[in-house]
């Protein structure tokens, strides 16, 4: 369910001036602490990804070149995957379960607008990956999308609808074309 923020004008923030300032304190974090780093200091970008409040368990992997917006708003379980340049901007929470795989450049969008408002008004949602799914290099999943277990998101799809259990997904808009373990 989409859930739009406080009512603003055009030219006002969402956030308050205290997120603000935190927001610039993460960027600069990540880009001096952890977007330089090799593969291999996966723990060190974990860590710094806890100090900004994200909720792991187990141990994911985040690439180094991967952008997250709020720290706070990620949850990753165990061997769940965060791939090269790929993007969360999670306005609001993104959970990403266990087994889960985000390939390289995929596009996780929390946000949009009202666009029936005049001051366009930010509207926010949760997207979850969950257990074993798979999302394909270059996909975009956008607001309020739950990817269920099993699931694979084609390559390059956007994906503007839940996504059921051993499914299969592509295309944009993402439609079903087959299923990951038949019976």
């Amino acid at each position: 369910m989409l859930t739009p923020r406080k009512q603003l004008t055009p030219f006002q923030s969402p956030w308050s001036f205290s997120t603000q300032v935190i927001l610039i304190i993460w960027r600069i974090a990540w880009l001096l602490l952890c977007r330089w780093t090799p593969k291999f200091l996966n723990s060190w970008r974990l860590l710094i990804l806890r100090i900004f409040g994200a909720r792991i368990s187990g141990i994911p992997f985040v690439h180094s070149s991967a952008k997250i917006k709020m720290p706070w708003h990620l949850t990753m379980r165990n061997r769940a995957c965060i791939g090269e340049k790929a993007n969360a901007y999670n306005l609001a929470e993104i959970e990403i379960l266990e087994d889960a795989t985000i390939a390289q450049e995929v596009y996780l969008c929390t946000g949009t607008h009202d666009f029936n408002c005049p001051a366009l008004q930010l509207i926010t949602a949760t997207i979850t990956i969950r257990r074993n799914a798979f999302i394909g290099a270059r996909a975009m999943i956008l607001p309020g999308v739950t990817v269920e277990q099993n699931a694979v998101i084609g390559a390059m799809s956007v994906v503007t609808k839940n996504v059921n259990e051993n499914t299969i997904v592509a295309g944009n808009p993402a439609q079903k074309i087959g299923e990951r373990f038949k019976k």
